[in-house]
C-alpha cells in the first residue's frame, strides 16, 4: 500500500509540475514583445520589421515594439541581443551581414553568430542588382567585362561599406571575371547610389536599386540570385549573362538570444511564416525586389551554417578586415 500511494503521489507531483510549466509557457506572452532593428529607420530591415511587427502582435495578442539600434554596422544591437534574457521578449531582425558577414570582419567582435543565438526564421532571400551609370558604355555584363580588361584603371565600384554585402557581392564578381576596378566604400547605399547615379563613380551591386533603374538613372545588366527578379524580370542572372557559378543573395531572419524555449520559438516561427506568405506583404516585398522565404528553425539554422562559410572565404579573400 505504502509503494502504490508513493507512486500515486510522485506521479500526481510531477503532473503538477508539468502542468504548471506548461501553464506558464502557455501564458506566453503576457507583455509586449521587442523587436531589434539593429539600423537605422528607413532601410530595407527596418521596412520588414514595420511590416511584420503590428501583423505578429495581432496574431500573439501583444503588442510588438520596434527598436531602431544602428550602430558599428548592425553588430552593437546583435552583441545586446547576445546577451538579452532567454525569455522570449526580445527579438531582432538580423542579416547576411550581422549574422554571417561580420563575425569575419570585425577584429574584436564579441558574439558569436553560431552558439550565441537562435534562429527563428528566414523572413527574406533578396538578388541584387548589378548597375551602371547610363554614361558607362556597356549594355550587357560581357560588355562591361570587355570594358573593364581594356580600361583597368577607369572603372570604380561603389559599396555601402568596407566588408558589407555589396562589396563582399561585388568582389565575388571580379574574382570570377578576371577584372579590377576600385573600389569606393561609402557610408550606407544611399549615398552610394546616389554617386553612381550622378557620375562620380560607375557601378554598383545592390538590392535597392530597383527604382532608380526603372527611373531611367541607372541601367541593370545582372541580376545576382539564381532566378530573375519579379521587379525586373527583363535582366538576366549572371549565369544567364555569361558568369557561370555566381550566385549571391542577400536576407533577413529572426534571432533570439541562445537559450529561448522551443515552443516559444516554434510560436513566432509559425506565425511569421504565415504573415510574410500573405498575399498583401508578398507583393509589397515583391515591388521592392525582395523574396520571402520562410521555414523551420532548424532549416535557417542549416542555411545560416553554410552562409558563415561561404563569407568567411569572401572576406578573407577580399582582405575586408575592422577593427
Amino acid at each position: 500500500m505504502k509503494t502504490i500511494l508513493s507512486t500515486a503521489v510522485a506521479a500526481i507531483v510531477a503532473l503538477g509540475l508539468h502542468t504548471s510549466v506548461s501553464f506558464a509557457q502557455d501564458g506566453w506572452p503576457a507583455k509586449p514583445i521587442t523587436l531589434i532593428v539593429p539600423f537605422a529607420p528607413g532601410g530595407n530591415t527596418d521596412l520588414l520589421a514595420r511590416t511584420i511587427a503590428p501583423k505578429l502582435g495581432e496574431k500573439l495578442g501583444k503588442s510588438v515594439i520596434i527598436e531602431n539600434r544602428p550602430g558599428a554596422g548592425g553588430t552593437l544591437a546583435t552583441t545586446q541581443l547576445a546577451t538579452a534574457a532567454a525569455d522570449g521578449y526580445t527579438m531582432q531582425i538580423g542579416d547576411i551581414s550581422t549574422h554571417a558577414i561580420s563575425p569575419y570582419v570585425y577584429k574584436k567582435l564579441t558574439y558569436d553568430s553560431i552558439k550565441d543565438f537562435k534562429p527563428v526564421i528566414q523572413i527574406t532571400s533578396v538578388p541584387l542588382l548589378l548597375v551602371v551609370n547610363p554614361q558607362v558604355k556597356a549594355n550587357s555584363v560581357a560588355e562591361l567585362i570587355a570594358l573593364a580588361r581594356a580600361q583597368p584603371d577607369s572603372l570604380s565600384y561603389a559599396s555601402s561599406g568596407n566588408g558589407s554585402p555589396q562589396h563582399l557581392a561585388f568582389e565575388y564578381f571580379k574574382k570570377l571575371a578576371g577584372i579590377k576596378p576600385v573600389h569606393i566604400p561609402y557610408n550606407g547605399s544611399a549615398p552610394a547610389l546616389t554617386d553612381v547615379v550622378g557620375g562620380h563613380v560607375q557601378m554598383m551591386i545592390d538590392g535597392t536599386a530597383v527604382p532608380q533603374v526603372k527611373s531611367g538613372n541607372l541601367r541593370a545588366l545582372a541580376v545576382t540570385g539564381s532566378e530573375r527578379a519579379k521587379a525586373l524580370p527583363d535582366v538576366p542572372t549572371m549565369a544567364e549573362a555569361g558568369v557561370k557559378d555566381y550566385s549571391f543573395n542577400s536576407w533577413h531572419g529572426i534571432f533570439y538570444p541562445a537559450g529561448v524555449p522551443d515552443d516559444i520559438v516554434s510560436k513566432v516561427n509559425a506565425a511569421v511564416d504565415e504573415i510574410i506568405h500573405q498575399d498583401e506583404v508578398k507583393n509589397k516585398f515583391s515591388d521592392l525586389n525582395i523574396g520571402v522565404a520562410g521555414g523551420s528553425p532548424a532549416k535557417f539554422a542549416q542555411f545560416i551554417a553554410s552562409e558563415n562559410a561561404k563569407m568567411k572565404d569572401l572576406v578573407a579573400s577580399s582582405g575586408a578586415t575592422q577593427d
